[in-house]
């Protein structure tokens, strides 16, 4: 089934919403900085991140909050990769447990989290609910739940 997500019917609406977010991003971010010079990676790095989270997780999604731990993850992601043991990395992990921590904490528990969700997001929540990695079905997961290896039942509800 997961195959299926990548056709067209499931990529296409996600990059319509990414290219209007972009574009609509990238005129509010222009206007804020009215002429200085900015690093090109501090200016696009978190226009594409907030556009590429609200185009797949919902205008819930709370991009402002994760932009910070993410970009510490994804600087030692290739370290990761590489199989460089957890205990010269505790940085980068801790970095994604943040990460696990504020989506859960501020986008899992609202009931209307995943409402404007792409559908890619929603299939991935069906599926990690069938496979039995979640504990509650009725609990709205993502699959940052899986990369993490942390189990449900250690968080509760608010």
């Amino acid at each position: 089934m997961s195959h299926k997500l990548l056709s067209p019917k499931f990529i296409q609406p996600v990059v319509d919403k990414y290219t209007a977010l972009t574009y609509n991003h990238l005129e509010e971010r222009a206007s804020r900085y009215n002429g200085l010079n900015v690093p090109l990676r501090d200016f696009i790095v978190p226009l594409m991140f907030q556009a590429s989270g609200h185009a797949f997780f919902g205008q819930h999604c709370p991009v402002d909050d994760l932009l910070k731990p993410f970009r510490l993850f994804d600087d030692s992601f290739h370290l990761i990769l590489a199989g460089v043991p957890k205990m010269f990395l505790k940085a980068p992990v801790t970095a994604l447990e943040n990460l696990a921590t504020i989506v859960e904490e501020k986008y899992l528990v609202k009931s209307n989290a995943m409402d404007d969700a792409s559908d890619i997001v929603k299939e991935y929540d069906r599926m990690i609910k069938e496979a039995g990695f979640v504990s509650n079905p009725s609990l709205q997961t993502v699959p940052l739940r899986v990369l993490t290896g942390r189990r449900v039942e250690k968080h509760r509800r608010c």
